[in-house]
């Protein structure tokens, strides 16, 4: 088989192409972590107001068998509320995925310790779906926020 020099030049580029978009994905990922890391942190922290943050001023948070919490202060109280009843929580990214240059969605996966009412710890995984919002500040921030138990 003959390959031309042409040839071998657009087979390169169109693999430099699907490298550079799987970093790009990879990056992407990995700067949603990171955010989750800190997420994560600030809950075990039991620091509302950092918890907050996290979120744009008219985000939505839909906790199971709940009604939509609207706006960072409402949905900081609301995760509040959890502090005594979910211990040692972290997210882990499952998938992300771009929504354009400033949005993204995740499917990711919580783990956490429930306290009973002896005070006693059982493991806990829960299901959640964040989107993404890309400020003009360039901080990665939730404006959608659901979760789940998993099954």
């Amino acid at each position: 088989m003959n390959i031309t020099k042409s040839t071998m030049l657009v087979i390169l580029m169109l693999a430099g192409g699907v490298a550079a978009n799987a970093i790009a994905e990879q990056s992407l990922q990995a700067i949603i972590q990171e955010r989750e890391n800190e997420w994560s942190a600030a809950y075990n922290a039991n620091d509302a107001e950092l918890l907050g943050a996290f979120y744009e001023a008219d985000a939505i948070l839909i906790p199971p068998d709940s009604q939509p919490v609207l706006g960072r202060a409402l949905i900081a109280e609301t995760l509040s509320g959890l502090f005594p009843v979910l211990k040692n929580l972290t997210l882990t990214v499952e998938e992300v995925r771009e929504l354009g240059a400033n949005y993204a969605v995740e499917i990711g996966r919580s783990t956490y310790q429930a306290v009973g009412e002896d005070g006693s710890l059982t493991p806990g995984t829960d299901n959640y779906q964040v989107v993404w919002h890309k400020g003009q500040d360039g901080v990665w921030r939730y404006i959608t926020d659901m979760f789940n138990a998993r099954g």
